[in-house]
């Protein structure tokens, strides 16, 4: 199966919702109100969203224009699907257990368990990005957001 193709039709829809995101006012009901308005961070993320979707389908394009065939990574193997079990696994894991060791405990370990899983083998880049993320998140969330994400319960 050709990546290309997959690429330049989920980055398209991805395009369509994150226009509709954009320019829809009525999306929002409620929610959490920020000085920076209850729609600035949805409309932000679609923002990146469709940069980056639209980074993905330029190459796509051209590399389908110009007729090349699909390299190693551009070719889909879809003989087992171990690893989308063991993915939906981790997260659903992840799920179960925020609750009750909060967000900053399971959040680094999920990380990791994803990172091993789609062939990460540098632990320095892999531990750094597992516990700054989850910092920075933890911390915009509540001080820009004032969104209150779990915490150790146990």
């Amino acid at each position: 199966m050709d990546r290309r193709i997959i690429d330049i039709g989920l980055s398209t829809f991805l395009i369509i919702v994150s226009l509709i995101i954009l320019t829809n006012d009525n999306l929002v009901e409620g929610g959490a109100e920020s000085d920076l308005g209850s729609m600035f961070l949805p409309r932000v993320v679609a923002g990146l969203i469709i940069l980056f979707a639209a980074t993905i389908a330029i190459q796509s394009l051209r590399k389908l224009a110009q007729g090349s065939k699909p390299e190693g990574q551009e070719v889909i193997i879809t003989n087992g699907f171990s690893g989308i079990f063991i993915y939906i696994g981790i997260f659903i894991v992840y799920w179960l257990v925020v609750p009750y060791v909060g967000f900053m405990v399971a959040t680094p370990f999920i990380m990791i368990s994803v990172a091993l899983l789609l062939g990460g083998r540098n632990w320095v880049p892999i531990v750094a990005t597992s516990l700054i993320t989850p910092l920075l998140i933890y911390y915009g969330s509540r001080e820009f957001l004032r969104v209150y994400l779990p915490t150790w319960t146990l």
